[in-house]
Protein backbone atom coordinates (compact mmCIF):
# COMPACT_ATOMS: atom_id res chain seq x y z
CA UNK A 1 0.00 0.00 0.00
CA UNK A 2 1.73 2.92 -1.03
CA UNK A 3 1.55 5.90 1.50
CA UNK A 4 -0.57 9.66 -0.02
CA UNK A 5 1.20 13.00 1.46
CA UNK A 6 -0.62 15.16 -1.20
CA UNK A 7 -4.14 16.34 -0.68
CA UNK A 8 -6.66 14.31 -2.81
CA UNK A 9 -8.54 16.06 -5.69
CA UNK A 10 -12.36 14.23 -7.17
CA UNK A 11 -14.63 14.24 -10.34
CA UNK A 12 -18.37 12.84 -10.54
CA UNK A 13 -21.33 12.05 -13.11
CA UNK A 14 -24.61 10.39 -12.64
CA UNK A 15 -25.90 7.61 -15.61
CA UNK A 16 -25.92 3.83 -14.43
CA UNK A 17 -22.56 2.70 -14.96
CA UNK A 18 -19.25 3.95 -13.68
CA UNK A 19 -16.89 5.46 -16.46
CA UNK A 20 -13.18 6.22 -15.96
CA UNK A 21 -12.23 9.83 -15.79
CA UNK A 22 -13.75 11.71 -18.44
CA UNK A 23 -12.55 15.37 -20.27
CA UNK A 24 -15.63 16.38 -17.95
CA UNK A 25 -13.08 18.05 -15.84
CA UNK A 26 -13.56 20.87 -18.51
CA UNK A 27 -17.29 20.95 -18.54
CA UNK A 28 -18.75 24.00 -16.31
CA UNK A 29 -22.67 24.12 -14.81
CA UNK A 30 -25.36 24.42 -17.26
CA UNK A 31 -28.74 25.92 -16.81
CA UNK A 32 -31.07 24.01 -15.76
CA UNK A 33 -34.08 25.34 -17.33
CA UNK A 34 -35.29 23.23 -20.38
CA UNK A 35 -36.13 25.53 -23.64
CA UNK A 36 -39.75 26.14 -24.00
CA UNK A 37 -39.34 27.59 -27.20
CA UNK A 38 -36.57 27.07 -29.96
CA UNK A 39 -34.19 24.26 -29.53
CA UNK A 40 -31.72 23.46 -31.60
CA UNK A 41 -32.73 20.07 -33.69
CA UNK A 42 -30.44 18.77 -35.81
CA UNK A 43 -26.56 19.01 -36.78
CA UNK A 44 -24.22 17.65 -39.68
CA UNK A 45 -20.74 18.71 -39.98
CA UNK A 46 -19.68 15.68 -42.71
CA UNK A 47 -20.75 18.22 -45.51
CA UNK A 48 -18.49 17.33 -48.63
CA UNK A 49 -16.06 14.92 -46.90
CA UNK A 50 -15.66 11.52 -48.37
CA UNK A 51 -18.80 9.56 -48.58
CA UNK A 52 -20.79 12.81 -47.13
CA UNK A 53 -24.71 12.46 -46.97
CA UNK A 54 -24.55 16.58 -48.21
CA UNK A 55 -22.28 18.79 -49.54
CA UNK A 56 -22.78 21.21 -46.56
CA UNK A 57 -22.55 21.34 -42.98
CA UNK A 58 -25.69 22.53 -41.34
CA UNK A 59 -27.59 23.39 -37.96
CA UNK A 60 -31.64 22.50 -38.02
CA UNK A 61 -33.67 24.73 -35.34
CA UNK A 62 -37.13 23.89 -33.93
CA UNK A 63 -39.79 25.70 -32.27
CA UNK A 64 -41.10 23.15 -29.57
CA UNK A 65 -43.22 25.60 -27.57
CA UNK A 66 -46.72 27.17 -28.26
CA UNK A 67 -46.18 30.49 -29.56
CA UNK A 68 -43.94 32.18 -32.34
CA UNK A 69 -40.94 33.18 -31.42
CA UNK A 70 -38.88 36.00 -33.38
CA UNK A 71 -35.27 35.08 -33.95
CA UNK A 72 -34.02 38.53 -34.89
CA UNK A 73 -30.73 39.43 -32.43
CA UNK A 74 -29.96 35.37 -32.16
CA UNK A 75 -27.19 34.02 -33.13
CA UNK A 76 -26.25 30.10 -33.34
CA UNK A 77 -22.27 29.51 -32.21
CA UNK A 78 -20.00 26.55 -32.94
CA UNK A 79 -16.91 25.89 -31.16
CA UNK A 80 -14.35 22.91 -32.04
CA UNK A 81 -14.67 20.07 -29.28
CA UNK A 82 -12.04 21.83 -27.12
CA UNK A 83 -11.94 25.24 -28.60
CA UNK A 84 -12.86 28.71 -26.79
CA UNK A 85 -13.54 30.86 -29.53
CA UNK A 86 -17.57 30.72 -30.37
CA UNK A 87 -17.79 31.17 -34.23
CA UNK A 88 -21.44 33.29 -34.07
CA UNK A 89 -24.02 33.03 -36.86
CA UNK A 90 -26.15 36.04 -36.90
CA UNK A 91 -30.08 34.44 -37.51
CA UNK A 92 -32.61 36.06 -40.12
CA UNK A 93 -35.56 38.30 -38.89
CA UNK A 94 -38.44 35.70 -39.00
CA UNK A 95 -40.60 34.66 -36.51
CA UNK A 96 -40.63 31.03 -35.77
CA UNK A 97 -43.78 29.36 -35.53
CA UNK A 98 -44.75 26.87 -33.19
CA UNK A 99 -43.94 23.32 -35.30
CA UNK A 100 -41.97 25.38 -38.02
CA UNK A 101 -38.22 24.10 -38.66
CA UNK A 102 -35.00 26.59 -39.55
CA UNK A 103 -32.51 24.89 -42.20
CA UNK A 104 -28.84 26.98 -41.78
CA UNK A 105 -25.88 26.09 -44.52
CA UNK A 106 -22.47 26.26 -43.15
CA UNK A 107 -19.58 25.37 -45.38
CA UNK A 108 -18.33 22.77 -47.58
CA UNK A 109 -15.34 20.42 -47.68
CA UNK A 110 -16.25 19.52 -51.02
CA UNK A 111 -18.65 18.61 -53.73
CA UNK A 112 -19.59 15.14 -52.14
CA UNK A 113 -22.96 14.68 -51.38
CA UNK A 114 -26.25 16.30 -52.38
CA UNK A 115 -26.97 19.91 -52.08
CA UNK A 116 -29.28 20.84 -48.91
CA UNK A 117 -32.72 21.39 -49.62
CA UNK A 118 -33.80 25.06 -49.71
CA UNK A 119 -31.91 26.77 -46.63
CA UNK A 120 -33.31 29.24 -44.75
CA UNK A 121 -29.61 30.94 -43.87
CA UNK A 122 -26.46 30.93 -44.85
CA UNK A 123 -23.49 31.37 -42.75
CA UNK A 124 -21.98 34.72 -43.46
CA UNK A 125 -17.83 34.94 -43.45
CA UNK A 126 -16.66 35.70 -40.16
CA UNK A 127 -13.33 36.73 -39.15
CA UNK A 128 -11.84 34.90 -36.07
CA UNK A 129 -9.31 36.47 -33.40
CA UNK A 130 -6.01 35.67 -35.72
CA UNK A 131 -7.98 37.60 -38.39
CA UNK A 132 -8.41 35.01 -40.76
CA UNK A 133 -11.93 35.16 -42.79
CA UNK A 134 -14.14 32.45 -43.62
CA UNK A 135 -16.94 30.35 -43.24
CA UNK A 136 -17.09 27.85 -40.10
CA UNK A 137 -16.89 24.22 -40.74
CA UNK A 138 -18.83 21.95 -38.49
CA UNK A 139 -16.52 18.89 -36.92
CA UNK A 140 -17.63 15.80 -38.53
CA UNK A 141 -17.28 13.75 -35.28
CA UNK A 142 -17.21 16.16 -32.88
CA UNK A 143 -17.82 20.02 -31.60
CA UNK A 144 -19.80 22.07 -29.70
CA UNK A 145 -23.10 24.30 -31.14
CA UNK A 146 -25.08 26.97 -28.96
CA UNK A 147 -28.04 29.26 -29.93
CA UNK A 148 -27.95 32.18 -28.37
CA UNK A 149 -30.36 35.17 -27.80
CA UNK A 150 -27.94 37.92 -28.47
CA UNK A 151 -25.27 38.02 -31.50
CA UNK A 152 -22.59 38.63 -28.88
CA UNK A 153 -19.72 36.22 -28.92
CA UNK A 154 -20.31 33.68 -25.88
CA UNK A 155 -16.81 34.24 -23.45
CA UNK A 156 -13.83 32.65 -24.10
CA UNK A 157 -14.32 29.38 -22.11
CA UNK A 158 -14.02 25.36 -23.62
CA UNK A 159 -17.47 25.73 -21.58
CA UNK A 160 -19.77 28.47 -20.76
CA UNK A 161 -23.24 27.03 -20.04
CA UNK A 162 -23.35 29.38 -17.25
CA UNK A 163 -24.03 32.67 -19.49
CA UNK A 164 -27.85 33.69 -19.15
CA UNK A 165 -27.96 34.05 -23.04
CA UNK A 166 -27.77 30.29 -24.38
CA UNK A 167 -30.99 29.35 -25.08
CA UNK A 168 -29.79 25.57 -26.27
CA UNK A 169 -26.67 23.60 -26.02
CA UNK A 170 -25.46 20.95 -27.84
CA UNK A 171 -21.78 18.86 -26.68
CA UNK A 172 -21.57 15.92 -29.80
CA UNK A 173 -19.24 13.44 -29.74
CA UNK A 174 -17.17 11.43 -26.72
CA UNK A 175 -14.66 14.16 -26.71
CA UNK A 176 -16.89 17.58 -26.36
CA UNK A 177 -15.17 19.57 -23.49
CA UNK A 178 -18.63 20.58 -23.01
CA UNK A 179 -22.88 19.67 -23.04
CA UNK A 180 -25.66 19.22 -21.65
CA UNK A 181 -25.90 16.82 -19.04
CA UNK A 182 -24.03 13.70 -21.29
CA UNK A 183 -22.53 14.28 -24.52
CA UNK A 184 -23.77 12.91 -27.93
CA UNK A 185 -21.49 9.90 -29.61
CA UNK A 186 -19.50 10.83 -32.33
CA UNK A 187 -21.00 11.29 -35.71
CA UNK A 188 -19.42 11.17 -39.04
CA UNK A 189 -19.41 11.84 -42.51
CA UNK A 190 -22.46 10.00 -43.31
CA UNK A 191 -24.49 10.84 -39.71
CA UNK A 192 -25.81 13.56 -37.76
CA UNK A 193 -27.21 14.15 -34.64
CA UNK A 194 -31.36 14.21 -34.98
CA UNK A 195 -33.22 15.64 -31.72
CA UNK A 196 -35.68 12.81 -31.03
CA UNK A 197 -39.85 13.27 -31.23
CA UNK A 198 -39.11 15.81 -34.14
CA UNK A 199 -37.39 18.13 -32.03
CA UNK A 200 -39.98 18.00 -29.05
CA UNK A 201 -37.44 16.26 -26.71
CA UNK A 202 -35.46 17.93 -24.37
CA UNK A 203 -34.44 16.72 -20.94
CA UNK A 204 -31.47 18.83 -21.03
CA UNK A 205 -28.99 15.72 -21.59
CA UNK A 206 -28.01 15.68 -25.26
CA UNK A 207 -27.51 11.85 -25.23
CA UNK A 208 -31.05 11.34 -24.38
CA UNK A 209 -32.12 14.32 -26.11
CA UNK A 210 -30.32 13.34 -29.69
CA UNK A 211 -29.88 10.14 -31.87
CA UNK A 212 -26.91 9.68 -34.30
CA UNK A 213 -28.01 8.81 -37.70
CA UNK A 214 -28.86 9.96 -41.26
CA UNK A 215 -29.72 13.66 -41.48
CA UNK A 216 -32.58 14.60 -42.92
CA UNK A 217 -32.36 18.65 -43.28
CA UNK A 218 -35.53 20.51 -42.69
CA UNK A 219 -36.35 24.12 -43.51
CA UNK A 220 -39.53 26.28 -43.12
CA UNK A 221 -41.81 25.20 -45.78
CA UNK A 222 -40.92 21.57 -44.21
CA UNK A 223 -45.19 20.49 -42.40
CA UNK A 224 -45.00 21.56 -39.26
CA UNK A 225 -44.84 19.19 -36.19
CA UNK A 226 -46.09 21.00 -33.30
CA UNK A 227 -45.22 18.91 -29.48
CA UNK A 228 -48.78 19.23 -27.58
CA UNK A 229 -46.18 20.02 -24.61
CA UNK A 230 -49.02 20.82 -22.56
CA UNK A 231 -50.06 17.26 -22.36
CA UNK A 232 -46.35 16.47 -21.01
CA UNK A 233 -44.48 16.82 -17.97
CA UNK A 234 -41.02 18.48 -18.83
CA UNK A 235 -38.32 18.24 -16.61
CA UNK A 236 -34.09 19.49 -16.72
CA UNK A 237 -31.29 18.85 -13.83
CA UNK A 238 -27.95 21.09 -12.82
CA UNK A 239 -24.81 20.11 -11.01
CA UNK A 240 -23.44 23.30 -9.19
CA UNK A 241 -20.45 22.84 -9.03
CA UNK A 242 -20.04 20.03 -11.48
CA UNK A 243 -16.35 18.75 -10.32
CA UNK A 244 -16.10 18.72 -6.89
CA UNK A 245 -13.18 17.35 -4.21
CA UNK A 246 -13.95 14.92 -1.31
CA UNK A 247 -15.59 16.01 1.67
CA UNK A 248 -17.26 19.02 -0.32
CA UNK A 249 -21.14 19.89 -1.19
CA UNK A 250 -22.75 20.12 -4.69
CA UNK A 251 -26.59 21.18 -5.33
CA UNK A 252 -28.50 19.20 -7.56
CA UNK A 253 -31.33 20.84 -8.75
CA UNK A 254 -34.27 19.46 -10.92
CA UNK A 255 -36.76 22.49 -12.71
CA UNK A 256 -40.08 21.15 -13.61
CA UNK A 257 -41.94 22.61 -16.27
CA UNK A 258 -45.89 21.16 -15.08
CA UNK A 259 -48.43 19.80 -17.81
CA UNK A 260 -51.46 22.14 -18.07
CA UNK A 261 -53.47 19.70 -19.97
CA UNK A 262 -54.80 18.33 -17.30
CA UNK A 263 -52.68 20.33 -15.02
CA UNK A 264 -49.90 18.45 -12.56
CA UNK A 265 -50.66 18.35 -9.28
CA UNK A 266 -48.59 16.84 -6.37
CA UNK A 267 -45.25 17.15 -8.46
CA UNK A 268 -42.38 15.08 -6.66
CA UNK A 269 -38.66 14.94 -7.66
CA UNK A 270 -36.80 11.87 -6.81
CA UNK A 271 -33.08 10.60 -7.76
CA UNK A 272 -31.15 7.46 -7.08
CA UNK A 273 -27.18 8.50 -6.12
CA UNK A 274 -25.95 5.16 -5.18
CA UNK A 275 -23.72 5.29 -7.89
CA UNK A 276 -21.28 7.79 -5.25
CA UNK A 277 -22.74 6.61 -2.18
CA UNK A 278 -26.15 8.17 -1.87
CA UNK A 279 -29.49 7.42 -1.34
CA UNK A 280 -31.62 5.00 -4.34
CA UNK A 281 -34.31 6.71 -3.32
CA UNK A 282 -33.35 10.85 -2.32
CA UNK A 283 -35.95 12.83 -2.23
CA UNK A 284 -35.45 16.37 -3.71
CA UNK A 285 -37.46 19.18 -2.11
CA UNK A 286 -39.24 22.86 -3.32
CA UNK A 287 -39.40 23.98 0.37
CA UNK A 288 -37.04 26.35 0.68
CA UNK A 289 -34.72 23.53 2.30
CA UNK A 290 -31.84 21.55 1.66
CA UNK A 291 -30.55 23.86 -1.04
CA UNK A 292 -33.65 24.79 -2.58
CA UNK A 293 -33.40 28.94 -3.28
CA UNK A 294 -37.22 29.86 -3.21
CA UNK A 295 -40.05 27.48 -2.06
CA UNK A 296 -43.00 26.01 -4.33
CA UNK A 297 -41.45 27.39 -7.76
CA UNK A 298 -41.21 24.13 -9.41
CA UNK A 299 -37.24 23.80 -8.91
CA UNK A 300 -36.57 20.99 -7.03
CA UNK A 301 -33.18 20.69 -4.75
CA UNK A 302 -30.52 18.92 -2.75
CA UNK A 303 -27.24 19.63 -1.78
CA UNK A 304 -25.01 16.56 -1.16
CA UNK A 305 -22.08 16.47 0.53
CA UNK A 306 -19.16 13.92 -0.89
CA UNK A 307 -17.60 11.78 1.45
CA UNK A 308 -14.15 12.47 2.79
CA UNK A 309 -12.91 9.56 1.19
CA UNK A 310 -14.58 8.86 -2.11
CA UNK A 311 -13.61 7.03 -5.08
CA UNK A 312 -12.41 9.87 -7.89
CA UNK A 313 -13.90 9.30 -11.53
CA UNK A 314 -16.78 10.00 -13.29
CA UNK A 315 -20.18 8.51 -12.66
CA UNK A 316 -23.76 9.26 -13.83
CA UNK A 317 -26.90 8.36 -12.48
CA UNK A 318 -30.94 9.68 -12.92
CA UNK A 319 -33.51 11.12 -11.33
CA UNK A 320 -37.34 11.23 -11.79
CA UNK A 321 -40.12 13.83 -11.88
CA UNK A 322 -43.38 12.78 -12.05
CA UNK A 323 -46.97 14.18 -10.49
CA UNK A 324 -50.13 12.75 -9.44
CA UNK A 325 -51.34 12.67 -13.10
CA UNK A 326 -48.88 9.46 -13.69
CA UNK A 327 -46.84 11.54 -15.90
CA UNK A 328 -43.02 11.48 -15.17
CA UNK A 329 -39.90 12.20 -16.94
CA UNK A 330 -36.10 10.78 -16.54
CA UNK A 331 -33.64 13.18 -16.35
CA UNK A 332 -29.67 12.99 -15.44
CA UNK A 333 -26.92 14.53 -12.97
CA UNK A 334 -23.33 14.58 -14.38
CA UNK A 335 -21.21 14.94 -11.30
CA UNK A 336 -17.12 14.73 -11.35
CA UNK A 337 -14.96 13.86 -8.01
CA UNK A 338 -11.12 14.78 -8.88
CA UNK A 339 -9.14 12.39 -7.17
CA UNK A 340 -5.83 10.55 -7.27
CA UNK A 341 -5.88 7.25 -8.55
CA UNK A 342 -5.34 4.75 -5.22
CA UNK A 343 -1.47 3.74 -5.18
CA UNK A 344 -0.65 6.49 -7.59
CA UNK A 345 0.63 9.85 -5.70
CA UNK A 346 3.34 10.89 -7.84
CA UNK A 347 4.41 13.12 -5.02
CA UNK A 348 5.03 10.41 -2.55
CA UNK A 349 8.63 11.26 -2.98
CA UNK A 350 8.65 14.51 -2.56
CA UNK A 351 6.97 17.84 -3.21
CA UNK A 352 9.84 19.67 -4.88
CA UNK A 353 8.36 23.43 -3.78
CA UNK A 354 6.35 22.65 -1.23
CA UNK A 355 2.93 23.61 -3.75
CA UNK A 356 -0.12 24.39 -2.48
CA UNK A 357 -3.50 24.97 -3.33
CA UNK A 358 -3.45 28.32 -1.46
CA UNK A 359 -4.44 30.85 -4.35
CA UNK A 360 -2.31 33.51 -2.98
CA UNK A 361 0.54 31.35 -4.12
CA UNK A 362 0.10 32.31 -7.15
CA UNK A 363 3.37 31.50 -8.95
CA UNK A 364 3.22 27.72 -7.08
CA UNK A 365 0.34 26.68 -7.11
CA UNK A 366 -0.29 23.21 -6.35
CA UNK A 367 -2.67 21.21 -9.15
CA UNK A 368 -3.63 17.72 -8.75
CA UNK A 369 -5.09 15.86 -11.85
CA UNK A 370 -5.87 12.15 -12.04
CA UNK A 371 -2.96 11.89 -14.39
CA UNK A 372 -0.43 14.17 -12.95
CA UNK A 373 0.28 17.05 -10.64
CA UNK A 374 1.85 20.22 -11.25
CA UNK A 375 3.43 23.58 -9.45
CA UNK A 376 1.71 26.52 -11.48
CA UNK A 377 3.75 29.97 -11.83
CA UNK A 378 1.01 32.91 -13.18
CA UNK A 379 4.66 34.82 -13.70
CA UNK A 380 5.58 32.94 -16.09
CA UNK A 381 2.30 30.98 -17.23
CA UNK A 382 3.91 27.31 -17.26
CA UNK A 383 4.41 25.00 -14.68
CA UNK A 384 7.79 25.04 -12.50
CA UNK A 385 7.49 21.40 -12.47
CA UNK A 386 5.07 18.59 -12.85
CA UNK A 387 5.40 15.35 -11.30
CA UNK A 388 3.75 11.80 -12.48
CA UNK A 389 4.18 8.25 -11.90
CA UNK A 390 4.57 5.66 -14.65
CA UNK A 391 4.40 1.68 -15.09
CA UNK A 392 2.74 -0.10 -17.91
CA UNK A 393 -0.68 0.31 -16.42
CA UNK A 394 -1.05 3.69 -17.84
CA UNK A 395 0.17 2.49 -21.40
CA UNK A 396 -2.65 1.59 -23.52
CA UNK A 397 -4.14 2.24 -27.32
CA UNK A 398 -6.00 5.34 -26.44
CA UNK A 399 -5.03 7.54 -29.61
CA UNK A 400 -3.42 10.95 -29.41
CA UNK A 401 -6.14 13.39 -29.02
CA UNK A 402 -4.16 16.58 -29.74
CA UNK A 403 -7.11 18.53 -28.16
CA UNK A 404 -4.51 21.38 -26.38
CA UNK A 405 -7.22 23.74 -24.54
CA UNK A 406 -6.71 26.13 -21.38
CA UNK A 407 -6.90 24.65 -18.33
CA UNK A 408 -10.18 25.98 -16.41
CA UNK A 409 -8.49 24.17 -13.05
CA UNK A 410 -7.14 27.61 -12.95
CA UNK A 411 -8.46 30.68 -11.06
CA UNK A 412 -10.88 32.41 -13.27
CA UNK A 413 -9.31 35.75 -12.76
CA UNK A 414 -5.75 34.61 -14.08
CA UNK A 415 -4.68 34.39 -17.42
CA UNK A 416 -5.44 31.33 -19.00
CA UNK A 417 -2.90 30.02 -21.66
CA UNK A 418 -4.13 28.86 -25.24
CA UNK A 419 -3.49 26.73 -28.01
CA UNK A 420 -3.00 29.66 -30.59
CA UNK A 421 -0.79 31.41 -28.03
CA UNK A 422 1.74 29.40 -29.03
CA UNK A 423 1.08 29.57 -32.74
CA UNK A 424 3.82 31.65 -35.11
CA UNK A 425 6.02 31.36 -31.87
CA UNK A 426 8.58 29.11 -33.31
CA UNK A 427 8.42 26.84 -30.11
CA UNK A 428 6.71 23.60 -29.77
CA UNK A 429 3.63 23.19 -27.57
CA UNK A 430 6.78 20.95 -25.27
CA UNK A 431 4.38 18.45 -23.30
CA UNK A 432 5.80 17.96 -19.04
CA UNK A 433 3.72 14.70 -18.76
CA UNK A 434 4.45 13.37 -22.14
CA UNK A 435 0.65 11.71 -24.24
CA UNK A 436 2.69 9.04 -24.81
CA UNK A 437 2.43 8.11 -21.03
CA UNK A 438 -1.21 8.26 -20.64
CA UNK A 439 -2.81 6.18 -23.57
CA UNK A 440 -4.39 4.26 -21.12
CA UNK A 441 -7.97 5.57 -22.03
CA UNK A 442 -8.80 8.73 -24.07
CA UNK A 443 -9.27 10.84 -20.67
CA UNK A 444 -5.93 10.16 -19.71
CA UNK A 445 -4.84 11.46 -22.78
CA UNK A 446 -6.80 14.63 -23.27
CA UNK A 447 -5.48 15.48 -19.62
CA UNK A 448 -1.89 15.54 -21.05
CA UNK A 449 -2.92 18.77 -23.27
CA UNK A 450 -4.03 20.91 -20.78
CA UNK A 451 -2.15 24.13 -21.64
CA UNK A 452 -0.85 24.31 -17.93
CA UNK A 453 1.12 21.31 -19.05
CA UNK A 454 3.47 22.92 -21.97
CA UNK A 455 6.04 24.79 -21.81
CA UNK A 456 7.72 26.55 -25.03
CA UNK A 457 10.33 24.20 -26.50
CA UNK A 458 12.46 24.58 -29.57
CA UNK A 459 11.48 21.30 -31.68
CA UNK A 460 15.16 20.17 -31.33
CA UNK A 461 14.47 19.83 -28.38
CA UNK A 462 11.20 18.72 -28.16
CA UNK A 463 11.64 16.21 -30.59
CA UNK A 464 14.90 15.26 -30.07
CA UNK A 465 16.69 14.49 -26.53
CA UNK A 466 13.31 15.02 -25.18
CA UNK A 467 11.61 12.58 -26.58
CA UNK A 468 14.24 10.37 -26.47
CA UNK A 469 14.47 9.90 -22.91
CA UNK A 470 10.42 9.98 -23.47
CA UNK A 471 10.63 7.07 -25.40
CA UNK A 472 13.23 5.55 -23.16
CA UNK A 473 11.00 5.94 -19.68
CA UNK A 474 8.59 3.63 -21.23
CA UNK A 475 10.58 0.97 -21.96
CA UNK A 476 11.80 1.00 -18.67
CA UNK A 477 8.09 1.12 -17.59
CA UNK A 478 7.22 -2.16 -20.11
CA UNK A 479 10.52 -4.00 -18.76
CA UNK A 480 8.56 -4.41 -15.29
CA UNK A 481 9.58 -1.36 -13.59
CA UNK A 482 7.74 2.02 -11.78
CA UNK A 483 9.47 5.59 -12.06
CA UNK A 484 8.55 8.78 -10.59
CA UNK A 485 9.09 11.29 -12.76
CA UNK A 486 9.48 15.63 -12.60
CA UNK A 487 10.21 17.87 -15.17
CA UNK A 488 10.24 21.11 -15.21
CA UNK A 489 12.16 24.41 -16.62
CA UNK A 490 14.16 27.46 -15.57
CA UNK A 491 15.78 30.43 -17.03
CA UNK A 492 14.08 33.20 -19.29
CA UNK A 493 14.91 33.81 -22.94
CA UNK A 494 12.19 35.71 -24.16
CA UNK A 495 8.16 35.60 -24.31
CA UNK A 496 5.08 34.60 -26.34
CA UNK A 497 1.59 35.60 -25.69
CA UNK A 498 1.88 38.91 -25.58
CA UNK A 499 4.40 38.98 -22.71
CA UNK A 500 2.26 36.40 -20.49
CA UNK A 501 4.41 32.98 -21.43
CA UNK A 502 7.83 32.73 -20.57
CA UNK A 503 10.57 31.05 -23.00
CA UNK A 504 12.83 29.02 -20.55
CA UNK A 505 16.39 28.74 -20.91
CA UNK A 506 16.63 25.30 -20.10
CA UNK A 507 14.45 22.30 -19.40
CA UNK A 508 15.06 19.20 -16.94
CA UNK A 509 13.93 15.96 -15.63
CA UNK A 510 14.72 14.03 -12.92
CA UNK A 511 13.33 9.82 -12.60
CA UNK A 512 13.39 7.64 -10.05
CA UNK A 513 13.29 4.08 -11.21
CA UNK A 514 11.81 1.08 -8.81
CA UNK A 515 11.68 -2.44 -9.81
CA UNK A 516 7.18 -2.92 -9.21
CA UNK A 517 5.89 -3.56 -6.00
CA UNK A 518 4.98 -2.26 -3.28
CA UNK A 519 5.64 0.06 -0.23
CA UNK A 520 7.62 2.56 -2.67
CA UNK A 521 8.95 5.25 -0.24
CA UNK A 522 10.90 2.49 2.42
CA UNK A 523 12.67 0.44 -1.16
CA UNK A 524 14.40 3.72 -1.99
CA UNK A 525 17.89 3.20 -1.24
CA UNK A 526 21.23 4.15 -2.16
CA UNK A 527 21.68 2.07 -5.18
CA UNK A 528 18.15 2.54 -6.77
CA UNK A 529 18.66 4.04 -10.27
CA UNK A 530 18.13 8.31 -10.61
CA UNK A 531 18.06 9.81 -13.67
CA UNK A 532 18.69 13.62 -14.35
CA UNK A 533 19.06 15.85 -17.20
CA UNK A 534 19.52 19.26 -18.82
CA UNK A 535 18.31 20.63 -21.93
CA UNK A 536 19.18 23.70 -23.62
CA UNK A 537 16.22 25.46 -25.18
CA UNK A 538 18.01 27.83 -27.01
CA UNK A 539 20.15 28.05 -30.32
CA UNK A 540 24.15 28.23 -30.62
CA UNK A 541 24.50 24.76 -28.32
CA UNK A 542 25.12 22.05 -30.91
CA UNK A 543 21.52 21.03 -29.92
CA UNK A 544 20.09 18.89 -32.95
CA UNK A 545 17.12 16.67 -33.24
CA UNK A 546 19.35 13.61 -33.93
CA UNK A 547 20.44 14.01 -30.19
CA UNK A 548 20.52 11.43 -27.55
CA UNK A 549 19.10 12.22 -23.95
CA UNK A 550 22.38 10.33 -22.59
CA UNK A 551 23.81 13.52 -23.94
CA UNK A 552 22.88 15.72 -20.87
CA UNK A 553 22.84 13.54 -18.10
CA UNK A 554 23.70 15.69 -15.31
CA UNK A 555 22.81 15.10 -11.20
CA UNK A 556 20.15 16.13 -9.29
CA UNK A 557 21.89 17.80 -6.91
CA UNK A 558 23.11 20.27 -9.84
CA UNK A 559 19.57 20.88 -10.82
CA UNK A 560 18.82 21.39 -7.24
CA UNK A 561 21.33 23.82 -6.86
CA UNK A 562 20.20 25.72 -10.08
CA UNK A 563 16.64 25.93 -9.30
CA UNK A 564 16.26 25.95 -5.66
CA UNK A 565 13.94 23.01 -5.53
CA UNK A 566 14.53 19.96 -3.44
CA UNK A 567 13.60 16.25 -4.84
CA UNK A 568 13.21 13.31 -2.58
CA UNK A 569 12.42 15.38 0.33
CA UNK A 570 10.81 12.53 1.78
CA UNK A 571 13.80 10.03 1.16
CA UNK A 572 15.77 9.37 4.51
CA UNK A 573 18.49 11.84 4.31
CA UNK A 574 21.53 9.32 4.10
CA UNK A 575 20.27 7.79 0.89
CA UNK A 576 18.88 11.27 -0.63
CA UNK A 577 22.75 12.60 0.16
CA UNK A 578 23.71 9.40 -2.17
CA UNK A 579 21.14 9.07 -5.38
CA UNK A 580 21.58 12.98 -5.74
CA UNK A 581 24.97 13.88 -6.09
CA UNK A 582 25.02 10.52 -8.54
CA UNK A 583 24.94 11.33 -12.22
CA UNK A 584 23.71 8.01 -13.83
CA UNK A 585 25.81 6.04 -16.32
CA UNK A 586 23.55 3.13 -17.36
Amino acid sequence: MRIFFASLVLVVIFTLTFVPFYKVEAQQDQQEFVSTSIVISQFYGGGGNTGAVFQNDFVELFNRGSSPVNLNGWSTQYASTSGTEYFVTPLTNITLQPGQYYLIQYASNGAVGSLLPTVDLVAPPITNNAGNTFIPNLSGTTGKVALVNTVVRLPASTCPLSDPSIIDYVGYGQTASCSEGTRTPDSSNTTGGKRNSGGCADTDDNLADFTIGTPTPRNTVTPVSTCNLGANLQAGSSVNPGTVTPNSNTLLRVSVIPATTPPSTGITVTGNLTNFGGSASQQFFDNGTNGDVTPNDNIFSYQYTVAANATGGTFQATGVAADAQGRSVNVNFNLTINALPANDNPLLLGNPSNATSDILQENNYLLIKPQYSLSYNRSRGTSNWTAWRLDSTWIGSAPRQDDFRPDDALPAAWYHVTDSDYSGSGYDRGHMCPSGDRTRSVPDNSATFFMTNMVPQLAANNQGPWEDLESYSRTLAGQGNELYIYSGNYGTIGTIAGGNVKIPQYTWKVIVVLPNGENDLSRVNKNTRVIAIVVPNFTGTGLNINDVWRKYRTSVDAIENTTGLNFLSNVGMITQSVIERRRDTQ
